[in-house]
């Protein structure tokens, strides 16, 4: 009876941390997935992306080497983000098309931190580098205060010992 409960549970588990199936969403921890807009201030292809969050995480967006594509997301009927132009330091490391994009001041990209629960997101375009505007999605995990204090502290630690056997 409890190895059913306890398979109830993990079988529940997954489904809170996973997409659900309609969804093209991003997968938290899955790197840059691609999506498109086909026609001016329309949902992408891939919208909604319907997803569960545990902890916070963070959406970010960027647009595919298509100068001038600006994409708005919104949560319901509600606008949650517009990408706008800057340069982010580094990249991610898993698609270098989507690195190249999001480290460029030259091409729209953002991010927002998305808190736990039910989400139900959509993606519009404004095409102005032209139709279908391809863009990148990802969804990562929001690093948490204390793992960032234990890592600091470790770093710490490491220069202090490396100073005294000098």
């Amino acid at each position: 009876m409890k190895a059913k409960y306890g398979l109830l549970a993990i079988l529940l588990s997954l489904f809170l941390i996973s997409p659900l199936p309609a969804s093209a969403a991003p997968i938290l921890g899955g790197g840059w997935v691609v999506d498109q807009v086909n026609a001016v201030n329309m949902d992408s292809v891939g919208s909604p992306y319907a997803f569960s969050l545990l902890a916070p995480a963070y959406f970010r967006i960027t647009d595919e080497l298509v100068v001038n594509d600006v994409y708005k997301v919104y949560e319901g009927a509600s606008l949650i983000l517009t990408t706008t132009f800057f340069s982010n330091p580094v990249g991610f490391g898993d698609n270098a098309t989507a690195d190249a994009a999001w480290i460029s001041s030259s091409y729209s990209h953002g991010q927002i931190i998305l808190d736990p629960g039910l989400h139900s997101l959509r993606v519009q375009g404004n095409g102005v580098g032209g139709l279908p505007a391809h863009f990148f999605t990802r969804l990562d995990a929001v690093p948490e205060p204390a793992t960032m204090l234990l890592l600091g502290l470790g770093l710490l630690g490491l220069g202090i010992t490396g100073r005294k056997r000098s």
